[in-house]
This record gives structure tokens, sequence and C-alpha cells, in this order.
């Protein structure tokens, strides 16, 4: 123990030397002639993203910082197409929302540019377009009529009919698609176009207005290695038309490779390897793992990648490597597996054996032999992450400055122990990472990288004497990323605005006009939007009109039928309505990846949505209207009775779209409808009157959807003198409960004339008895209930990363 300790303590001069050495390698590398561009295409430097983690440890909760990308910096330039590589896991997809401004502003450290301007979010999303994994497309639109509603919504109207068709045939030449030109999208029920062609279509929505920058997360996932071929192919394409292609891949192949003009491949989110796919062979030689004869290069290079996370150096060799050239000796060339984990005993507990090391022990830079350290280290439970992309607790700025060892409680029992080597390390490597990349958080970049801390740092406590540092000077040259001095960063104290340009293509009006086209074909080609609720409201209609037949009596017996009737009509109005819960939830997708890059505004989406309603959801009352109001001989006015059942079908709409626009699946969609709904009919004033409800529930009578409806439809079929003969036990049982006569009843009524129509409408605790006032009410639920959907849509229905 006492070696181990000694071993450990390294004084601080040695530390000093050291580190003069590798200033001394890294001002080598830095002469080499730079390859990058600066001022040119789209420049990314020290992209950094955290999230904060939770587990336990030894029975303690510990909450530390995990990143997901560490210190990547490169560049892309138009006219090429970049992939981003690497194994499952690696942080592809988070880099590329990262590029992409798809993480949730504050929460991504570091500077995107484009040609040397710094941007924002906003910004960024105006100029490019993401192809998302998954395709998310209308399956009962062609091909054809996909790209047209593209054109139309993405192109401004400047240019005219005639030639964005033009544009779109010109596309669909582009990607190949000839053949599928009028062929429906299809889904797994319905078929349509094959998988790459489904793919390419995809990749057609987001590229007819030819976006100076295009991003692809996993373009060929889930095809055949022709299909993945010629969806690659015809992304080089674009890219020879002038834009900015980056796209993440996982397994390309041989001929894949040899289509794209630079690869970004990264591992446990750090950079590994930045440069053209032929010169991979070189920069693995120049680390000392040459590719062996009839081996395919990235793949090789992965091997290597597996064989370093899964020892005791991790992939700190392959990136120390590829940033400052400096290569491993021969014992970091062939790592150590990493030892099974041991399960934890009363022995290992003691504070002994958790003595905290302020420096890692992975890997030595001089011939020593590396050992495992056994202190202790939060990290070393981080294939148990969870993926979380979600920041449970906010991070002070001196803890993100800090993450190293912020996070650990141990560090203060040993302080004074350790202090000179502490304050060297805090004060010569603390990160001095850019907050964000959001120009008016960012008015200077700072040059100084996030130091590699943690389990897999490099300065070593076994490490040999600093004299035994050599200089590398590989054939590859590794920082091919340009990274500018000093002075150059620190040049734009003041970030220029981006250019001046509307935000979307289209006015409000040509949106809403487009939008309801597309509506309307999707309602017309698929049936059961439409068709399976006129249908159930028509055989409901039928068999209510054969249950109840004669509702046109006098008897009191009719008064109670009628009450039952009613109350279930509107109930089946609002129960009918849950049909759109999936149907929506579906085109969700499709909203979000359409508005994430400004295709339309939300309010036009909410708009047109119901638009294109407003007539089946008249035909649809009508029809309900008719059938009972004529076989059930009722009392009331046809046409109030429509106008009550359409209001009711537009509310009930509006507010099962807000549900589904707040759950993530259409089950607990349904779930809450049904909930909520009972609720309403509860509390509507059938089962319970008014004057029944507890107080402290009364605000439920009032909310309730189902109330108005039920009023009015009552209003309209008592309200006047008409009489009702019979005795108080014909309303027995029955929902009327204790009579309480109106101000007409002595005036209308006698012996054969029990009740009137105005005393059944006063015994059920009506307040005001008009119908235009309750459905005035009821619209207005529909319109509050609309505008909350839009809310939700505009500000919480963003496909990005907390």
């Amino acid at each position: 123990m006492a070696k181990f300790r000694t071993e450990r303590n390294r004084s601080l001069e040695s530390l000093m030397d050291m580190d003069k050495s590798v200033k001394v390698a890294k001002q080598a590398v830095g002469n080499r002639p730079r390859k990058m561009r600066p001022g040119h295409g789209l420049e990314f430097s020290n992209l950094s993203y955290s999230v904060m983690k939770q587990q336990k440890k030894d029975g303690v909760k510990i909450t530390k910082e995990v990143y997901l990308l560490n210190d990547i910096s490169g560049q892309a330039v138009r006219g090429e197409v970049m992939a981003i590589l690497g194994p499952s896991g690696a942080g592809k997809s988070t880099f590329l929302d990262a590029l992409a401004g798809r993480i949730a502003r504050g929460s991504l450290q570091g500077s995107v540019k484009i040609d040397g301007k710094p941007v924002t979010t906003s910004y960024m999303k105006m100029v490019s377009s993401y192809v998302l994994q998954d395709d998310q497309l209308f399956p009962m639109l062609t091909v054809f009529e996909t790209l047209m509603f593209a054109a139309e919504v993405r192109l401004p109207p400047s240019i005219s009919r005639s030639e964005k068709r033009k544009r779109v045939f010109e596309l669909i030449d582009q990607l190949g698609l000839q053949s599928a030109t009028h062929t429906y999208i299809g889904d797994a029920g319905r078929r349509g176009v094959s998988g790459g062609e489904r793919r390419r279509v995809s990749i057609g929505v987001d590229i007819i207005h030819k976006p100076p920058l295009l991003f692809l997360d996993e373009p060929t996932s889930g095809l055949d290695s022709t299909s993945a071929y010629s969806v690659v192919e015809k992304v080089k394409d674009i890219a020879k038309s002038g834009s900015i292609v980056l796209m993440t891949i996982h397994q390309p192949s041989f001929r894949i490779q040899m289509l794209l003009n630079r690869i970004t491949v990264l591992a446990r989110g750090r950079l590994i390897y930045t440069g053209t796919p032929t010169d991979l062979p070189t920069f693995l030689s120049g680390f000392g793992r040459p590719v062996p004869d009839g081996e395919n290069s990235f793949e090789y290079l992965l091997d290597v990648i597996k064989e370093y996370d899964e020892s005791t150096l991790g992939v700190d060799p392959l990136v120390l490597y590829q940033k400052d050239g400096i290569k491993p000796d021969q014992v970091a060339r062939t790592p150590v597996p990493k030892p099974p984990k041991i399960p934890n005993t009363p022995f290992i507990k003691t504070p002994a054996s958790k003595h905290f090391s302020l420096r890692s022990q992975p890997f030595s830079i001089g011939n020593s032999t590396p050992r495992p350290d056994h202190s202790y280290n939060a990290a070393d439970d981080d294939d148990d992450y969870d993926k979380s992309l979600e920041r449970k607790i906010a991070t002070p700025m001196h803890m993100q400055m800090h993450s190293s060892a912020s996070f650990n409680p141990r560090l203060a029992s040993h302080f004074y122990k350790d202090f000179s080597v502490w304050l060297y390390n805090e004060v010569r490597g603390t990160p001095r990472r850019p907050p964000t990349w959001t120009p008016a958080r960012t008015p200077g970049l700072t040059p100084a990288k996030t130091p590699m801390t943690g389990p897999r740092s490099y300065v070593s406590s076994r490490q040999a004497k600093p004299a035994r540092i050599k200089t590398p000077a590989p054939v590859f040259t590794p920082a091919e990323t340009y990274q500018a001095s000093y002075e150059e960063m620190n040049v734009e104290l003041v970030l220029d605005e981006p250019e001046h340009r509307a935000k979307f293509a289209n006015p409000w009006l040509r949106e809403v006009a487009v939008l309801s086209w597309r509506n309307f074909l999707n309602i017309i080609r698929t049936p059961e939007l439409f068709l399976s609720r006129e249908i159930v409201l028509l055989v409901m209609a039928l068999i209510l009109s054969s249950l109840f037949r004669d509702l046109g009596g006098e008897s009191l017996k009719t008064v109670s039928r009628l009450l039952n009737f009613y109350i279930f009509a509107v109930c089946l109005v609002f129960f009918s309505s849950n049909d759109a819960v999936p149907t929506f939830i579906n085109e969700r997708f499709i909203f979000m990846r359409e508005t994430a890059h400004n295709a339309y505004r939300a309010s036009s989406y909410v708009v047109s949505s119901l638009i294109v309603y407003l007539p089946f959801f008249a035909v649809q009352g009508l029809t309900f209207a008719l059938i009972t109001r004529y076989l059930l001989s009722l009392n009331c006015s046809v046409i109030w009775f429509w106008l009550i059942l359409y209001a009711s079908l537009i509310t009930t709409n509006a507010y099962v779209m807000l549900v589904t626009a707040l759950v993530p699946s259409y089950i607990t969609g349904y779930a809450v409808v049904i909930a909520t709904t009972a609720l309403f009919f509860l509390s509507c004033g059938f089962f319970l009157k008014r004057t029944k409800i507890p107080v402290y529930w009364i605000w439920l009578h009032y909310i309730s959807a189902i109330k108005y409806p039920f009023e009015a439809l009552l209003i309209n079929e008592f309200q006047g003198t008409r009489c009702y003969n019979g005795t108080a036990a014909d309303l027995s049982p029955g929902p009327l409960g204790d009579l309480k006569f109106s101000d007409l009843h002595d005036k209308f009524a006698s012996a054969n004339c029990t009740l009137i129509g105005d005393d059944v409408l006063s015994s059920m605790g009506f307040q005001v008895e008009s119908v235009l006032y309750d459905i005035a009410i009821l619209l207005g639920w529909g319109v509050l209930y609309r505008l909350f959907f839009y809310v939700v849509l505009r500000f919480y229905s963003k496909n990005e990363r907390k």
C-alpha cells in the first residue's frame, strides 16, 4: 500500500517538466500545413454536449455529468459529402443534431460557423434541411403529389406552378424515381414504393428548395446494398450541385466509402479520425496499427476502436494521436483488457480502498507498465448509462468548468495531501469552453479545449520521466481540423447578424390553402377517417330509433325517455370522435419534421386541420339529426338539432386533438380522452344536477363539454307550453327528480296538463334557457381547445434534445 501511494504522489516539478515536453510535441504538430480552409463552408469547433446521470455507488446516490460529445472540431465544405461514422453509441446522431441546431439552447457548448460567421440555431434551421432516419410520409399520396406539396410550401409564390412542376419532375429524374412517379407511398397495411424509393422520396422532400445545408441521419439503414449505394450516389449528386451534405452512416460498404469525400469517425463522443477515406490506412499505419492485407480499412478501424475501448486504456491513445500526432508507446499499442468487475465487499468499502486519485492510471506515454486503478471513480459505471437526453438538474457554472472532480464528495478528505498537484492540475487544466454557439451568448470564442479528465486522462501517475518523451513524426497528419490561434479567435468580438430573409417561404393564407388540400386528399383516400364515423352515426341512429320508437307522445313517461335519448346522443357524438387519437399521433411526426425547418407555420396547420373537417362534420351531424328527428317524431327544430350536433363534433374534435398533442402514444391518448369524457358525462347535469354537486366540484360542471349540448338539446325539445299528462309515478325512477314548476305553469297547467315543457327545464336546473347561448359557449370551448392545441404545437412539439 505504501508503494502504491508513493507512485501516485508525483511531485509538482515532474508534472511541469512533462507538460513542457507535451507542449513541444504539440508545437511541432502545429507547424504542419493546414489542409482546412477557414472561413469556408460549415466549421465547428470544441463542440461538447453533456447530460446529468444519477446512479448509486455503494448505496449513495451520485449525480455526475456525462459527455455525449466531447471537444469535436472540424469542417465540411460545399460540393462534398461528409459522413459521420463510428460504432453504435458513438454519438453520431447526437453530433448531427448538434450541427443542425436540434439541441436545446444552452445545452450545447462550442461554436458553429457558416462561411466564417457564427450562426444561431434559428438561422441554421432556415438554411438547412434534415432527413430523419425514419421515413415520415403520408401513405396515401403518390410520389409526385408528395414532392409537389413540398414544393408548394417550401418554394415562394413568385415561382409559378408550372415552374414548380418542372422542378419536381427534374428532381424525380435526379432521384431515379421515374417508374414510381404516380405510385402511392404506402405503409405497412398498403403496398407502395420500395424501401429505397421511399428513402429517396424523403430526401427529395427536403431538397426541393435546394438548401445550402443538408443533414441526413442514417439514410441507408434498413436498405440492401444496392439500394443503399443508389441513395448515397444520389446524395453525392446533390452535393455536387453546391450543397454541404453531412450524414451519419453505420456500416458503409467499400463502394459507398469511395463515394464519400470526407469521413469523421467518433467513439464515445470523441473524435478519432477526420479526413478522406483513402488516407485512413496511412492514419492507422502512423498509429502503429497498419491495415492487414485484404482488410477493409474502416472495418479494421472499428476493430481497433473496440479493442481499445474494452481495455484499460480506453480510446484516449487514438484521440491523442488524432489531435496532436503523439504516437503511443509499445505498451499503449497492445491494450490490456479490463479486468472483470468484482462485487463490492465490506473490505472494499473501507476508506483506504476508496482513496480518490486526482490522476487516473490508464496508460503511460513512457515505458512504464500500466496498472489498474483501484481508486474510486464514478465513471466506472458508464456502461450502465441509460442514454437519457434530459438534464435532471441545473449544472452551476463552476461545476461545468470542473466536471472532472466536482461531483466526487471524497475530494475534501484528501485535499491537503495532494494540494500542490491538485492546484497545478486545476489551474493548468481548467476547461474554458464557450457556453453555447448562439451569438447572443458567445461574443468571443475561447481558444482552450476541454482537457481530458476522468478515468482515461493522459496525465498518469505512473508515467516515465519526461526526458523519455520524444516528439513523433508520423507519416499521416492527424490534426487536419483547423484550429485558429488565440489572436484569430478573438477578432470578432461583436458577431454579425445573419442576412435578413423571410422565415417562411409563403404567406399564411397560401399555407392554409395548400395544407387544406393535402388533408382533403388524405381524408378522401383514407375511408376510415370519415366513413367509419359516418357509418357509426348512421347505424346508431337507426338502432336508437328502433329502441326508443315514438317519442312524440304527451305522457310523462315520454319525458323520461326523451331525457335518456338526448344524453345518449350527446355521448355518442363525443365518443365517436376518439378515432382521431391514433390519426393525429401518426401525423404529428410528419408535422414535427416539416416544421423543424420552417416549411410552414403551426397556426396554418391548426386552421387547415379544422377547415378541412368542417364539411365532414356537417354531413355526419345532419345524418344523425334527420334520421332520429323524423323516425322518433321529435318535437324539436331539425335545424337547431343539427347545429347543436355540428358544434359538438367541432368541439370534441378540438379536445381530442389537444389531448393527442400532449400524450406520447395513442394508448395514453385513449385513456385520457375516455377518462375525461366520463367526468364530463358525470357532471353535465343528468346524473347529478347542478344544485346536488358539492361546491368544491362545481367547477367541473361548468367546464364539462357535454353540459352545453345536452342543455341545448333539451331546450330545443321542451321549451314552450307543450303539455305532458300523467302521474308523478310515471317520472320515477328517472333523471328529472324533484319537480320545479316554471313561471308559466300556473297559466297553462290544468287537469289535463300535469307538466308543460318549461317545467321540465326548470326541474333540470337550467339557468339560461337559450339554444344559441349554449351553442356559443360550446364553440367557445372549441376555440379555446384549438388555441391550446396551437400553443402545444408551437412551443412544445419540437424535435430537439434537451
